[in-house]
């Protein structure tokens, strides 16, 4: 499958040619899901992997490792291969759309716009078939490229722009494959995108922080308050090393014993800080 290297020389880590001529036809015959792939292409491209391998690793790899370096790079020219030909989605038995489009317009004697000016004409008449509730949705989605402010457009909530947006695309489609099964949505809507931006988010919390406190409200964020007990943490710190337990006072002040503990600790703090 690979031509007998000339010399036994060493490619890296101890690793003679002979030795990477093995592992990369050893790793092409036991590589079971890459059907379909010549076996001399697998090899060559094993061999290209595992040798690339030891020249860039800093330790010596086990022959394990070396073979699992060529299955990978098997498979990921399996997959390159697969999309070349346009079998590159999850159906690898189906071309693919776009694949398909590209080459029955390029294998053709000539150009021919006839696709484009189909597509045009469809979409004018279905147009005029949709109802005006629908047609207007689907323009102010268009138009703004943002869910909230097509709302705002239409005067419409949410739950009523959302629940009329769906009709309308099922409507388009209904009619767009007619006399065929309509294609299920593909992709995603991704209302208001661009709100998702970091910094709109910081500007909004900013502006939310100054509202409150022009109103004089608190933020309900953050920390709550440290819990009063009506004792110094210095006197809970003094009563421990009596003797007394973090469970006992704990019960006395209505509190966790991890609550005492904590003060305990702060007042220990406290204290070597003021010892320095």
């Amino acid at each position: 499958m690979l031509p007998r290297p000339r010399a036994d020389d060493v490619v890296g880590h101890g690793y003679t040619a002979f030795q990477v001529v093995r592992l990369a036809v050893w790793a092409a015959r036991e590589c079971r899901w890459v059907n379909g792939m010549d076996m001399v292409h697998r090899t060559e491209n094993a061999w290209e992997a595992i040798t690339e391998h030891l020249h860039l690793v800093a330790v010596r790899p086990g022959e394990t490792e070396l073979i699992a370096i060529g299955w990978k790079a098997m498979k990921a020219q399996h997959y390159q291969d697969l999309k070349a030909h346009g079998l590159g989605g999850k159906d690898k038995a189906l071309v693919s759309r776009a694949f398909l489009r590209y080459w029955t317009s390029a294998s053709a004697p000539a150009h021919s716009h006839e696709d484009l000016l189909v597509d045009r004409i469809a979409l004018a008449q279905i147009w005029t078939a949709l109802t005006p509730t629908h047609r207007q949705v689907l323009t102010a989605l268009a138009e703004h490229d943002d869910r909230r402010r097509a709302e705002r457009a239409v005067n419409m909530d949410a739950a009523a722009f959302t629940r009329t947006l769906g009709r309308a695309r099922r409507a388009f489609f209904a009619l767009w494959h007619e006399g065929e099964t309509p294609s299920k949505m593909w992709g995603y809507d991704r209302p208001g995108a661009r709100h998702q931006n970091v910094m709109y988010l910081v500007r909004l919390r900013k502006q939310r922080a100054l509202k409150r406190k022009a109103a004089g409200t608190v933020s309900r964020q953050g920390h709550r308050p440290p819990k009063e007990l009506g004792v110094l943490n210095s006197e809970l710190l003094a009563r421990f090393g009596g003797g007394e337990t973090y469970a006992g006072m704990g019960r006395e002040f209505g509190v966790s014993a991890d609550l005492i503990k904590d003060r305990v600790n702060k007042a220990r703090t406290a204290q070597g800080n003021a010892l320095r």
